[in-house]
């Protein structure tokens, strides 16, 4: 189906373009040893981590989301949205907080195509009235809602029981220190846009708000990709034998399987005819 014309977007059209050089970043961050030369032990495994999970989970998922999108499928332009929030995110940081090397254009390239396809896929979804693609009766609003309310919330106090304690005795936080940087880019983007947010998105479903139905697939995809991301970070500091906090490991993993669970049930809701 592609009476809505989005199959036309810019997103749609630019999807194979950013698919390849997402995986050219990723390809050049993972066997050249000069990518994160100059970075710490911890920074340089958490990007190899995440180039590894870009390239074995991001990179196929928005490949097929951006072809399905292409004729039609409503969930596809979703997930699409919720790939393109996690790459402005992810590129922020490897734009920003990772030393300038041989994949520096690369990494803007993906940046800036990310960013200017958002923008038009936000212009698109405005002017489809995304809350009728859905069966209202089917839409899980509480669980939805309150999970992202909950995973933002989780986060939110993660961070702050790091930063709070380095105010208080005038230090940067251990994370800054282990990574070598002048700031932790995730505790920047984190409290200051992705978390408000998710928790923005889920007040707005649990109260039934249009702009929860909106925004929930997009930030719930975008999560469980992050924590993903996450998983390869942690696993990729422990295979070069870096301290690691299995414990904080595990409750990600089992926030990553509930997110996809509750995102599977959400993207149910949305009318079957549309991804004929």
């Amino acid at each position: 189906m592609t009476g809505d014309g989005f199959h036309r977007t810019f997103a749609v059209r630019a999807a194979p373009a950013l698919v390849a050089l997402l995986a050219l970043a990723a390809l050049g961050g993972i066997p050249l040893p000069s990518t994160y030369a100059r970075e710490t032990s911890t920074w340089a495994a958490q990007g190899t981590g995440q180039d590894w999970v870009n390239l074995l989970v991001v990179v196929p998922w928005m490949a097929l989301s951006g072809h399905r999108a292409a004729r039609g499928s409503r969930r596809a332009l979703l997930l699409l949205g919720g790939g393109l929030v996690y790459l402005v995110y992810g590129f922020l940081a490897y734009a920003f907080a990772v030393h300038f090397n041989v994949l520096f254009l690369l990494y803007c390239a993906v940046l800036g195509l990310s960013f200017f396809s958002l923008a038009s896929l936000g212009g698109v979804l405005q002017g489809n009235t995304v809350p009728s693609w859905f069966v209202a009766e089917r839409v899980p609003v509480r669980l939805a809602g309150v999970t992202q309310v909950a995973f933002g919330a989780l986060f939110a106090l993660i961070w702050l029981s790091e930063i709070v304690p380095a105010l208080l005795r005038g230090a940067p936080p251990p994370s800054v220190v282990e990574a070598g940087l002048l700031t932790n880019p995730v505790h920047v983007l984190d409290l200051s846009l992705l978390l408000p947010g998710l928790l923005l998105s889920g007040i707005s479903l649990l109260r039934r708000r249009p702009l929860g139905l909106l925004l929930s697939p997009l930030m719930l995809w975008f999560a469980a990709l992050m924590v993903s991301a996450i998983g390869g970070m942690v696993l990729a500091m422990a295979l070069r034998r870096i301290a690691v906090q299995w414990a904080v490991a595990v409750l990600f993993a089992v926030v990553a399987a509930m997110t996809f669970a509750v995102l599977a049930k959400l993207l149910r809701a949305v009318h079957s005819a549309a991804d004929q």
